[in-house]
C-alpha cells in the first residue's frame, strides 16, 4: 500500500506540474499579448491625452485674442474717426491681453480723412517689454497689398496668417489674426489686426514628453513648421519636406491628414527604417500639433518584464513540484478512501457508508463535511429541479421576447440617392419601449422616433402596437400629422393601463429638401447645418399619442439644406446620468453636435454619440433604453 500511494504522489506531483507549468506558460503569452497592447493603448492615451491638453490650451489662447478683436471691432465701427482714438484702442487691446504683442488697426485708401495710408500699430518691444505706438503705412510699407489685409477683405470674414517672423517692431516669430471692419452701412473700411508669439506655443510642445525620446512638432494650415525640435527648420521647411523623403508612404497620410484637420494615431517607419508612433491633433485656426514617440522607448519596461517573470516562473515551478510531491505523499493515504466515497456519490450513490475516521481533526471534519453534504445535495437536487425548470422557461421567454423586439425593427437601412439614414436602439433592460421606424416612398422618407413609458416588458408590448400602426399607416402617404393623429386612436383604443408614447415623425422630401414633422411630447431632435452649426428644432407642444382619442395634431415644415444633418433621438441620451446622477444634458449633445465632421456618414455619427454617452455613464448601469436615429441630407 505505500508503494502504491508513493506512486500515486509521483505521478499527481507530475501532473501538477505539466498542468502548472501549461497554465503558466500560457498565463505568461497571454500576458505579453495583452501587455503590448495594454502598453500600446496606455501610450496613446497618455500621448493624446498631453496633445488634447496642449492643443485645448492654443484653442483657448485662439479663442481668447478671436474675443478680444471682436470686441474692440465693436468700440472701432461706434468710436467716431478720432485719430487719438484709434492709437487708444491698438494699444488698450495690447495691453489688457497678456496674449496678444501686437495689434493694429489699417484703413481702406482714402477712406480716414481722406488719408491714403493710415494704420495704428501698438506693440510690445520683445528686449525691453516696453508699449510702442506707430503709424505703419507708408509708400514704403503699402499694407493694402499685404496678404494679412487683402486675403481678409476678399474673404469677408476673419482670417489667421501664415506664422512669420517680423522684421519690424515684433522682432520674433508671430502669427496674425485679422477681422474686416464695416461700418453701420455695412461698408468694408479696413482691418483689425493682432499678433501672437508663437515662442509660448513652443515651449508648451517642449513639455510634451511622455517618454524620454518624445517630440512634437506644430505645423501651420500649409504645412509649415511652427515649433520642431531643430530650430532651422522652424518656418523655412514643411511637413511634406521632411514626409517626401521617406519610403513609408503611412506619413505622407500623417500630413495631409494634417492639412486637412484630421486627428489620428498611428504607426510609422522613419528614414533608417525606425519604428514610431505619431499622434496628431487639430487646433481651431487651421494647424495642428504632431507627437512623435520611438516604438523602443515603448517596449523598453515590457521586456524587463517578460525576462523578471520567466526567472519567476522556472523558480516556481521547481518549488511546486517539490513541495506537491511531498504533502501529496503524506496526504494521499486517509484521502484515498473518501476519494473511493466520492465516486461512489458522483455516479449519484448519495447514501453510500462514509469510512470512519479515528485520528485528525481535518479528517474528521471532512468526513462531517460529507455526511452533511450527502443530505443536502438529496434537498438540494428536489429543490433546484423545480427552480431550473421554472428560470429557465423564464429566461427562455425573455431572450425569445428580446429577439422578436429587435427583429420587429428595421435593420436594412435605405440606400437612398438623396439621403443617408442609420438609427440604434440600447435598451435598459432585456426588453425596451422605444422604437424607430422609417418608410421610403419614391422621393420621401417617412421616419419616426418614439419612447414608451415604463420599461420591461409592457413598454415592449405597447412599443410593437405603435411600430405596427405607423408601418401601416405611414405606407399611405398620408399627410404626417394626419398619421399621427391615426396612431393616437390606435393606441387609446381599449388602452386601460392609460400608457402613452412620445413621438417624433416627419416626412422628408429629399428632391426639394422640405420636411414636414409634428412632434408628439417628445425631446427637440438637432438639426446641424452644412457648415457645422447645430441647434435645437422647437415644435409645436402636441401632446404624447395614446391619451386622449381624436387629439387635432398639428404639423410643422421646415427647408433644410442639402448637407444638413437631422439627429433624433429619445431621452435616454440626455437623461443618460453617472454614478453621482450628473446627466449627459442637452449642451453636451449641441457640442457634440457641432464638434462632428459634416460629411461623416449616418452610421458613424450614431454610434460615435452612443459610444460618447457610454463613455460619459462610464461604469454607471444603464437607467433608461436609448435610441438614436442620424439622417443627413446629401
Amino acid at each position: 500500500m505505500p508503494l502504491h500511494s508513493q506512486s500515486i504522489a509521483r505521478r499527481l506531483s507530475r501532473y501538477v506540474l505539466l498542468i502548472s507549468a501549461g497554465m503558466l506558460l500560457f498565463t505568461t503569452i497571454l500576458m505579453g499579448i495583452f501587455g503590448r497592447r495594454a502598453i500600446i493603448r496606455i501610450t496613446t492615451e497618455v500621448a493624446e491625452k498631453e496633445v488634447d491638453l496642449v492643443a485645448g490650451n492654443i484653442d483657448m489662447l485662439i479663442s481668447e485674442v478671436e474675443l478680444a478683436v471682436g470686441n474692440v471691432d465693436w468700440f472701432v465701427q461706434r468710436g467716431g474717426m478720432r485719430e487719438q482714438f484709434m492709437y487708444d484702442a491698438t494699444r488698450e487691446l495690447v495691453m489688457s491681453n497678456p496674449s496678444i504683442i501686437g495689434s493694429a488697426v489699417a484703413f481702406e485708401p482714402y477712406y480716414f480723412q481722406g488719408r491714403r495710408w493710415f494704420a495704428p500699430y501698438s506693440y510690445i518691444e520683445k528686449q525691453t517689454g516696453e508699449m510702442h505706438t506707430i503709424q505703419m503705412g507708408n509708400a514704403d510699407y503699402d499694407y493694402p497689398t499685404m496678404d494679412w489685409y487683402r486675403v481678409p477683405k476678399l474673404f469677408d470674414r476673419p482670417v489667421w496668417s501664415e506664422p512669420y517672423f517680423d522684421e519690424g517692431g515684433g522682432s520674433r516669430r508671430m502669427a496674425t489674426y485679422s477681422l474686416p471692419l464695416k461700418d453701420t452701412t455695412g461698408t468694408f473700411f479696413g482691418i483689425l489686426t493682432s499678433d501672437i508669439s508663437l515662442e509660448g506655443m513652443s515651449n508648451r510642445l517642449k513639455r510634451i514628453t511622455p517618454y524620454w525620446d518624445s517630440y512634437a512638432v506644430l505645423v501651420s494650415a500649409r504645412g509649415t513648421y511652427i515649433v520642431h525640435p531643430d530650430s532651422s527648420m522652424v518656418l523655412k521647411h514643411s511637413i511634406f519636406d521632411t514626409v517626401s523623403q521617406m519610403s513609408d508612404t503611412t506619413a505622407l497620410t500623417i500630413a495631409q491628414n494634417m492639412l486637412n484637420s484630421k486627428k489620428g494615431s498611428v504607426r510609422f517607419h522613419g528614414n533608417r527604417n525606425e519604428d514610431y508612433f505619431g499622434v496628431y491633433r487639430p487646433i481651431s485656426n487651421g494647424w495642428s500639433i504632431l507627437l512623435v514617440n520611438s516604438y523602443d522607448s515603448v517596449f523598453h519596461y515590457l521586456s524587463i518584464f517578460n525576462v523578471i517573470m520567466a526567472i519567476m516562473a522556472i523558480l516556481g515551478l521547481i518549488g511546486l513540484y517539490v513541495g506537491c510531491r511531498n504533502v501529496i505523499r503524506r496526504q494521499m493515504m486517509p484521502i484515498v478512501e473518501f476519494t473511493q466515497v466520492s465516486m461512489t456519490m458522483a455516479k449519484g450513490n448519495f447514501k453510500a457508508r462514509l469510512p470512519e475516521v479515528k485520528r485528525g481533526e481535518e479528517l474528521q471534519k471532512l468526513r462531517d463535511s460529507m455526511a452533511f453534504m450527502q443530505q443536502s445535495i438529496r434537498e438540494y437536487i428536489a429543490e433546484l429541479k423545480t427552480t431550473t425548470a421554472s428560470n429557465e422557461r423564464y429566461e427562455s421567454e425573455l431572450t425569445i421576447a428580446r429577439d422578436i423586439q429587435m427583429s420587429m425593427l428595421p435593420q436594412n437601412f435605405p440606400n437612398h440617392p438623396g439621403c443617408d439614414l442609420y438609427a440604434m436602439v440600447q435598451p435598459a433592460k432585456e426588453v425596451g419601449g422605444d422604437l424607430y421606424d422609417f418608410i421610403d416612398v419614391g422621393d420621401r422618407v417617412f421616419f419616426l422616433v418614439g419612447d414608451v413609458s415604463g420599461k420591461g416588458v409592457p413598454a415592449a408590448l405597447f412599443m410593437a402596437i405603435t411600430r405596427a400602426a405607423f408601418r401601416f399607416i405611414g405606407a399611405l402617404g398620408l399627410p404626417i400629422n394626419e398619421v399621427v393623429r391615426r396612431v393616437n386612436d390606435c393606441l387609446c383604443d381599449g388602452n386601460t393601463n392609460e400608457m402613452f408614447v412620445t413621438l417624433f415623425a416627419g416626412c422628408l422630401n429629399t428632391s426639394t429638401g422640405v420636411m414636414e414633422f409634428c412632434n408628439a411630447g417628445h425631446n427637440p431632435i438637432v438639426i446641424v447645418a452644412p457648415d457645422g452649426s447645430a441647434s435645437f428644432l422647437r415644435a409645436k407642444p402636441n401632446l404624447a399619442a395614446g391619451l386622449f382619442e381624436r387629439f387635432p395634431y398639428e404639423a410643422e415644415q421646415i427647408r433644410l439644406e442639402h448637407g444638413s444633418r437631422l439627429i433624433v433621438y429619445t431621452d435616454g441620451v440626455t437623461e443618460a446620468e453617472r454614478a453621482d446622477k450628473t446627466q449627459f444634458g442637452e449642451q453636451a449633445l449641441l457640442d457634440w453636435a457641432r464638434k462632428m465632421n459634416p460629411s461623416v456618414s449616418a452610421k458613424a455619427s450614431t454610434l460615435d454619440l452612443y459610444a460618447r454617452v457610454r463613455h460619459f455613464t462610464g461604469d454607471a448601469e444603464q437607467n433608461d433604453d436609448i435610441t438614436i436615429m442620424s439622417i443627413l441630407l446629401k
